[in-house]
């Protein structure tokens, strides 16, 4: 029974198609499998239980799958649900696939097969030219949903998309709000203040889940809600976390009374898909990442039979999956780059709503993307379609984090010396330590500052304004180079052109100039997808070489080059030595602390190590392997990030201030 006919309608089951004079539909092959049993049965009525035994064997009964496999046949068989020509459903019995043999046939005469080619194809150009439009992409006016001088975050509608449940303050100092979204009453949820993220409705609106954050324990709780007077009615712990952190933006409710959620392990930082059953309150691991795959985002289609997933899986790269609950199976829609801090569906199920940094990006099913423009230069959160797809709620984040200088003899004395309302970050010292270069998003511009005696200088304007990977110096100080995905960046400072290079490899970071040849030290993700190699790209080739370290596996927190280019490298708790012939020498390790930063001057390595109240800086002699110690404290949460090449002078970033507010997109 791999062909047959269902009325004007040609089946062919091994390719997954249904013809007719309109065009071709192309359906999945479980779908198929639901038609295929149900004309085995024609003219018979059959459960859903039966249906789901015969193409979902030895699985749990889910309703949902064989309701998501019924909608898709009748639209494929452009039938109306609420009077159906082939499909009938019979009330709490099931279905029956209804087939007039007379019609069946193909017995049309030619004068009416003419008049309905005519007409199909008429309404072929206005069926596409509907779908062209059905997805609203084109949108101009960015309105705030609520005026408010705290912070708002992590947005989360019901389903019926009358109400907005949102968190409000500064962590710890934290309570969930309701918004109706008609009127515009808001009321606190919560009662006492804590630290709130991760909130999701239940399928009927009728609570609201979240995770609730205490000193280093987290739980996954929930309210029921009474909406006629707008209060919480209970709070009602379902699982508390000692191992994992949640990390979640969303929590996912099923009909089924299970939350999906994504959590990381603290030991290790591993990242893996999980749900709890509201009723066993059991937690089961759905999928763990695999490798150096770091699972951030996670969404449930509007059907309940997918989740789409978001993963960091290597510098800049970022994959979306399709997870079929049903049977576990994974498939890869799309790849994108520059981050994503928000995944949705839109409301036809048929869509992917990204929210990547300053800017919306659409995606469907088979990986074709649509860029949704409009005015912005913050950050974009949790993106997400209103129910009727004609507006969309997020959040927008402004980050502003500066640059301050400390000294080696007053190392708790900040002096401010880059201080705009945006990110600036990266600073690198000049091979004198007279200057830095640093990175500046200025109104969503990614590009390259000079700080030289109390002034800022313009260096690098990224005219297409691309994701930028590290900068060095050249070792005169002459010149500044930076790299995107595909160009190296050569800035002279001397007459402030630069040199656009493209380079045939995908992203590298950039670590530091060779001493004795005319190449660079990156790291590099190497070909197996999972490890990073310390490389050298030779700027006069631009070839790669990646250094390999005697089957260790290489891990590049930190890296340097000492005058003879031998390269250090750490992962987060050891340091090696790599020279050129490709030897591999342990030279330091810490067992409770982890590296952040490494440096080589002269015959002295450098190891600096994060505590949880300040910095711990190593510094060892090669030749004798003495080692010193010396302890900076830091009380007000500024992250070390550079240190001039004598160590006398440290550059921090201050801790960053996020103003977040809640717009809506029409």
């Amino acid at each position: 029974m791999g062909q047959f006919r269902i009325g004007r309608f040609a089946v062919d089951v091994s390719r997954g198609k249904i013809s007719s004079a309109d065009g071709v539909q192309i359906v999945e092959p479980k779908v198929m499998a639901v038609l295929q049993f149900l004309y085995s049965h024609r003219g018979n009525v059959v459960s859903q239980e039966h249906i789901f035994a015969a193409v979902w064997p030895n699985s749990v009964f889910s309703p949902s799958n064989v309701q998501r496999s019924i909608a898709l046949l009748r639209k494929a068989l452009k039938e109306d649900s609420k009077k159906p020509q082939y499909i009938i459903t019979h009330p709490k019995r099931g279905y029956c696939l209804e087939l007039n043999e007379e019609e069946n046939s193909q017995t049309v005469k030619w004068p009416l097969l003419v008049f309905i080619a005519v007409t199909v194809v008429c309404l072929v150009g206005g069926w596409f030219a509907f779908a062209t439009q059905a997805v609203k992409t084109d949108f101009s006016v960015l309105v705030p949903v609520t005026s408010h001088e705290e912070n708002e975050s992590y947005q989360s509608q019901s389903h019926n998309g009358k109400y907005l449940a949102f968190v409000r303050g500064d962590e710890g100092h934290q309570q969930i709000w309701l918004k109706e979204l008609t009127t515009g009453k808001e009321v606190p949820l919560s009662e006492e203040p804590s630290t709130y993220y991760g909130l999701g409705w239940s399928p009927d609106d009728r609570a609201l889940a979240f995770i609730n954050k205490q000193n280093n324990t987290s739980q996954l709780a929930y309210f029921n809600l009474d909406l006629v007077n707008l209060t919480s009615l209970n709070y009602a712990k379902v699982i508390e976390f000692e191992e994992y952190v949640v990390t979640s933006q969303q929590v996912q409710w099923t009909n089924s009374n299970q939350i999906y959620f994504i959590e990381r392990r603290k030991a290790d930082n591993a990242t893996q898909l999980s749900l709890v059953s509201l009723e066993t309150k059991q937690k089961q691991v759905i999928k763990p990442s695999v490798g150096q795959d770091w699972l951030l985002l996670h969404a449930l289609s509007p059907d309940q039979t997918q989740l789409a997933l978001g993963y960091e899986a290597g510098q800049n790269q970022y994959r979306i999956e399709l997870l079929t609950l049903a049977d576990a199976s994974t498939a890869t829609i799309a790849t994108v780059e520059d981050g994503i801090l928000g995944l949705s569906w839109h409301p036809n199920g048929e869509h992917l709503l990204l929210s990547k940094r300053n800017n919306l990006l659409l995606i469907d099913r088979l990986g074709n993307s649509t860029d949704i423009a409009f005015n912005n230069y913050q950050i974009i959160r949790d993106a997400a379609f209103t129910p009727s797809g004609e507006e969309i709620l997020m959040e927008l984040v402004n980050i502003d984090v500066d640059i301050i200088r400390a000294t080696n003899t007053a190392p708790q004395q900040y002096e401010k010396l880059v201080d705009t309302s945006s990110v600036d970050f990266l600073p690198v010292f000049s091979p004198d330590s007279s200057r830095f270069v640093f990175e500046s998003h200025r109104f969503g511009l990614k590009q390259l500052f000079l700080y030289d005696k109390g002034t800022q200088t313009l260096i690098f304007a990224n005219p297409n304004n691309e994701e930028l990977f590290g900068v060095i110096w050249s070792k005169n100080g002459d010149e500044v180079i930076t790299a995107s995905k595909d160009k190296l960046f050569r800035i002279d400072l001397n007459n402030g052109g630069y040199q656009a290079i493209p380079h045939p490899h995908h992203s590298f970071y950039l670590r530091e100039k060779f001493n004795n040849e005319d190449a660079i030290l990156v790291s590099y993700r190497a070909e197996d997808g999972v490890t990073f190699h310390p490389a050298k790209l030779d700027l006069q080739t631009l070839s790669l070489t990646s250094f390999s370290g005697s089957g260790e596996r290489l891990t590049c927190y930190a890296m340097a080059l000492d005058k003879h280019d031998q390269i250090y490298f750490s992962n987060n708790q050891q340091v090696f030595r790599l020279d050129q012939g490709g030897n591999l020498e342990t030279l330091w390790h810490t067992d409770d602390k982890d590296i952040i930063g490494l440096a080589v001057d002269q015959q002295t390595l450098t190891v600096t190590l994060e505590q949880h109240d300040g910095y711990e800086i190593n510094t060892m002699d090669l030749s004798g392997r003495n080692a010193k110690k010396r302890f900076i404290a830091n009380n007000a949460g500024n992250m070390l990030i550079n240190a001039s090449h004598d160590n006398k002078q440290f550059l921090y970033l201050t801790e960053p201030k996020r103003k977040r507010t809640l717009v809506r997109l029409r």
